[in-house]
């Protein structure tokens, strides 16, 4: 009689994966190229396709097909990058963050990592079109965005500086794309940089509880109280830099409004910050880094 009964719920259990398998196959086109999209976190290869051409007619580029192959390829890679985050963050994911393309059974595992390799090889044969400087920059990011999830989680103190390097790059590339990297250029990718990295920090203050026991971030390593004065120090390197770059180079009041505001946002995520609410705080910091990537884009115009 026993073997009967957990004969019928071995049969149960094979019964209720059925039918989750079938409902993994049935996506549709529109539904696997959204789970793709979101893979790629589009949002943000959109925002690094922008930095790119910042970068590029910063540098006084003209040809438009080289200001093509620089935004697309470096797009390519950050797409490629948040998709191989997502793979090696696959089990964490599955535990914390159900709804991402993986562990919802959106995308499996293994065509996860081949789309984050071909989006990593058309990255770097776009930049091999453009001139050696962009392969480089290709090759190393290509490279650390693979070694960041595969080895820097465990001390994500320091991949925090691969994410916030990423990120402040990408103007730099676009500049590379050209042959020639202008001050004010730097300027900005420095400002970049520090803003991300401060929000970085943040995120995984946010994350403590989360991250523990699979992940060594500086809050661990110090503590919370002490990290977040580290994002206040950042903060205010990102605020000086745009100042900066505003009085260094005379740049437009267009510019300086944004920068103000974004300024201003940052200033507002700290005190949120230490004020312990630090998911509200995260929220507000992307606010103050579209505003200031509004502020760059505005010098340009």
């Amino acid at each position: 009689m026993a073997k009967k009964i957990k004969k019928k719920q071995k049969t149960s259990k094979v019964q209720k994966i059925i039918p989750i398998e079938q409902e993994k196959n049935k996506l549709s086109m529109r539904e696997k190229t959204k789970a793709y999209l979101e893979l790629s976190r589009v949002g943000n290869s959109l925002m690094a396709g922008i930095a790119i051409l910042i970068g590029f007619y910063l540098s006084n580029g003209t040809n438009a097909f080289t200001a093509f192959f620089a935004t697309l390829s470096g797009m390519f890679i950050c797409s490629a990058g948040q998709a191989i985050n997502d793979y090696f963050d696959a089990e964490i994911d599955a535990k914390t963050s159900k709804h991402r393309p993986i562990p919802s059974g959106r995308i499996e595992k293994r065509k996860a990592v081949f789309y984050a390799m071909w989006l990593f090889f058309f990255g770097i044969l776009g930049a091999f079109f453009i001139n050696i400087a962009t392969l480089v920059i290709a090759v190393i990011f290509a490279i650390l965005l693979i070694a960041y999830p595969m080895f820097m989680n465990k001390v994500k103190y320091i991949g925090n500086f691969v994410v916030a390097g990423g990120t402040a790059i990408t103007f730099i590339y676009g500049a590379a794309a050209t042959g020639f990297i202008p001050s004010i250029v730097v300027f900005l990718a420095a400002t970049a940089f520090f803003s991300n990295l401060a929000r970085e920090i943040t995120k995984d203050v946010e994350d403590i509880k989360k991250d523990k026991g699979s992940k060594r971030t500086l809050p661990m390593v110090l503590n919370a109280k002490t990290a977040k004065f580290f994002v206040v120090i950042y903060y205010a390197l990102a605020i000086i830099g745009g100042l900066s770059a505003y009085t260094l180079f005379g740049l437009n009041n267009y510019f300086l409004a944004f920068i103000l505001l974004s300024s201003a946002v940052f200033i507002y995520s700290a005190l949120l910050l230490f004020k312990n609410y630090n998911q509200k705080s995260q929220r507000i910091s992307k606010i103050g880094m579209l505003l200031s990537l509004i502020a760059f884009v505005l010098i340009v115009l």
